[in-house]
This record gives C-alpha cells, sequence and structure tokens, in this order.
C-alpha cells in the first residue's frame, strides 16, 4: 500500500481494540505552555459497506482521564469544565464519511456534558488495521468555560486507533 492510497476495507463492524487505541489532547494554559493528556476510548466502531466507511462510533471514558498531575485531573472533573462526575462519557458519531486521496474526512457530532458541538475528523491509515485520526475542538460552543488565560479555547486531538476486522 503507498502512503498516499486509502486501502480497500472488507464490509461489516470494524471495532477498536480498546488497549490498542488511545486518545490524546493537548491545550494551552496560561497562554505558553502546552498541556497534554489522555482519555481511555471505551468503545469504537467504524462500519464499511461497498468497501466504502458509512460510519463511525466511539465512546471516551472522562473517568480515566490523565494529564499526569492529579489535582489538574481533579479540577478538569468538576462540573464547569468536564462534569465527568454526573457525564462521565465524551462520544463522537458521524455518518458521513467522505474519502480523501490519503483517508478519510470524518464530519460528525461530540457529545459532552448533556450538549453537542460538529467535529471533523481527519483520518489517514497507519498500517493495515491501524489508523490516526486528527481534530481541532473549540470548547466554547460546549460550554466549557474557563478565563482564556488559563486554558485556552482550542483542543488538539489525536486518536491512535487499531481495529480488528469484521469476521
Amino acid at each position: 500500500m503507498s502512503p498516499h492510497t486509502v486501502p480497500a476495507l472488507r464490509a461489516g463492524t470494524w471495532t477498536v481494540r480498546s488497549g490498542r487505541t488511545t486518545a490524546s489532547f493537548g491545550i494551552r494554559n496560561f497562554g505558553v505552555n502546552r498541556v497534554r493528556g489522555t482519555i481511555p476510548v471505551r468503545t469504537g466502531a467504524v462500519e464499511v459497506r461497498d468497501g466504502a466507511v458509512t460510519a463511525v462510533r466511539a465512546v471516551l471514558d472522562l473517568r480515566g482521564l490523565d494529564t499526569r498531575h492529579e489535582r489538574r485531573d481533579a479540577d478538569l472533573r468538576k462540573p464547569k469544565l468536564l462534569d465527568s462526575g454526573a457525564r462521565p462519557e465524551m462520544t463522537f458519531a458521524a455518518d458521513d464519511v467522505r474519502r480523501r486521496d490519503t483517508g478519510w474526512e470524518v464530519p460528525g457530532e461530540l457529545r459532552l456534558r448533556g450538549t453537542s458541538c460538529p467535529l471533523t475528523l481527519l483520518v489517514e491509515p497507519v498500517t493495515g488495521t491501524r489508523v490516526r485520526a486528527t481534530a481541532r475542538l473549540d470548547r466554547a460552543p460546549l460550554g466549557i468555560r474557563a478565563p482564556r488565560l488559563l486554558v485556552g479555547r482550542y483542543v488538539w486531538i489525536v486518536v491512535e486507533a487499531e481495529f480488528e476486522p469484521p469476521c
């Protein structure tokens, strides 16, 4: 497979291998530093029909958020930010997947804190069953309020997913 071609996919439901799939993020704080962290991917699936990806679904567990700083993690879980005590899941769903030369563009809906916003993932193949998805999330439409000086408005997201092909 050339790095510039999308591989042919077998029809069916491809599921993520949770132990081999990571969702990481980065956001600026104090205007200069970048805070990085991870959120466990609980479940994920990609539907393939006639060689084309038709739907993408994922559920992330906000209770497992980890920035390697316990106090910051506790602050991020509070109701004014992620509210993970009351709403421990973040979900992504897309039914409009567009094939590109080097991968896919996946415009979908991110649900968090009882609200949602559009989010577009840019997905590229890494190896036969592994992909990398990237996105930039604007936290403001989700109602996550924090002074911009303390927490940047945009969150950079990278998901490294390995899939189990359908039987």
